[in-house]
C-alpha cells in the first residue's frame, strides 16, 4: 500500500475482515446495477473477490501487518487466556465484534481465550467455527508476513497457545 496516497496497487497483500488475507492482482472494470465501476481484484487463499474503488473506505480492509505487530500480537497469545463470558450470547456477541474489524490484537486475543475455553470445555458451533477461521486467518498473515510455511507456523501457534494455557493454570494454584 502507498502511505502517501493510501492506496492499494497490483501485487499489494491486503486483510479483508471477511474474506481473510489475498494479494491484489489488479483493477477491473465491471459493471454493477447497470453501471461500470472499477474494482480491484484480489486472490484469497480460498477465492477471488472483487472490491469497489469507490467504497474503499467502507470495506473492512487493511494492509497485512508489519513484522513489529505481528511479534506483539504474537506476545499477546503467549500471556495467559482471559475468562470468556459465562453467557454463551455474550461470548458470541464478542466473537462477532473480533470479525467485524481486522484488529490483529483482538483476533490474537480471541484465539487465545478461545482456546483456553476449548481445553476446558466445549465450545458452541460459533465459537469452534470462529476459532478456525481466525487461526486460519492469522496462520495466513503470519505466512504472508515471514515466508514461513504454513505447517511450520501451525506448529509454533500450537505451542503458543499451550504455553498460555500452562501460564493460566500456574497462576491458579
Amino acid at each position: 500500500m502507498s502511505e502517501q496516497q493510501g492506496t492499494f496497487a497490483k501485487g499489494d497483500w491486503i486483510v479483508h475482515a471477511r474474506y481473510g488475507i489475498g494479494q491484489i492482482e489488479g483493477q477491473e472494470k465491471k459493471v454493477l446495477d447497470g453501471k461500470k465501476q472499477d474494482f480491484l481484484k484480489v486472490k484469497a487463499f480460498n477465492c477471488m473477490y472483487w472490491l469497489p474503488l469507490a467504497r474503499l473506505d467502507a470495506e473492512r480492509i487493511r494492509p497485512v501487518t508489519s513484522e513489529y505487530r505481528l511479534q506483539r500480537a504474537l506476545k499477546l497469545m503467549a500471556q495467559p487466556p482471559a475468562d470468556l463470558p459465562k453467557d454463551h450470547h455474550q461470548r458470541d456477541k464478542a466473537v462477532a465484534e473480533v470479525f467485524k474489524d481486522t484488529s490483529l490484537y483482538a483476533m490474537a486475543r480471541m484465539i487465545r481465550d478461545l482456546h483456553a475455553r476449548q481445553s476446558e470445555a466445549r465450545l458452541n458451533f460459533i465459537e469452534d467455527d470462529a476459532l478456525k477461521k481466525l487461526k486460519d486467518q492469522f496462520l495466513d498473515e503470519w505466512s504472508v508476513v515471514k515466508n514461513i510455511a504454513r505447517k511450520t507456523l501451525e506448529e509454533k501457534l500450537s505451542k503458543i497457545l499451550a504455553a498460555s494455557l500452562q501460564k493460566k493454570r500456574q497462576a491458579r494454584k
